[in-house]
C-alpha cells in the first residue's frame, strides 16, 4: 500500500524519527561515564582490556551520533527549501525531484542524476 501522506509530512516525520534516535544515543551511551555504562564501581583496577568493549560501543555510538547530525542538517535544508517553496526541485539542475524518490529520502534536495553526479566529484 503506498504512503498517502503529503511529503511535507514525511519530511517532518524524519525529523522527528531522527530527533528520537538522537535523544535514545546521548541517552543511553553518552550520560554516563565509562564506569556508569560498564556497571564497574571504579575504573582504576581496571584493565584497558576489561572496557574495551565500552569505549568500541561508545565509539560506534559516537558514529552513528554524526550520522544523524548529518541527517538533521540535510532535514533542515529540505525544510528550508519547503518554507521557501522549493520542495521536491532539483537544487541543482532546477527539474521536479521524481516523487517516488521524495518518498524514500524526503530530505533530497537534488534529483537522482545530479545527485550521483556530486557523488563522483567527491
Amino acid at each position: 500500500m503506498a504512503d498517502a501522506s503529503p511529503p511535507g509530512d514525511a519530511l517532518s516525520d524524519k525529523a522527528q524519527q531522527v530527533e528520537r534516535l538522537r535523544e535514545f544515543i546521548d541517552a543511553t551511551s553518552f550520560a554516563g561515564d565509562e564506569r556508569e555504562v560498564s556497571g564497574e564501581l571504579s575504573g582504576v583496577d581496571q584493565h584497558p582490556a576489561d572496557v574495551s568493549d565500552v569505549v568500541e560501543q561508545r565509539a560506534r555510538d559516537y558514529a552513528i551520533r554524526e550520522i544523524l547530525e548529518g541527517d538533521a542538517e540535510q532535514i533542515r535544508h529540505a525544510q528550508q527549501r519547503q518554507a521557501a517553496g522549493q520542495y521536491g526541485v532539483c537544487e541543482d539542475c532546477g527539474q521536479a525531484i521524481d516523487p517516488a524518490r521524495q518518498r524514500v529520502r524526503p530530505e533530497a534536495t537534488t534529483c537522482v542524476d545530479c545527485q550521483r553526479q556530486r557523488e563522483a566529484a567527491g
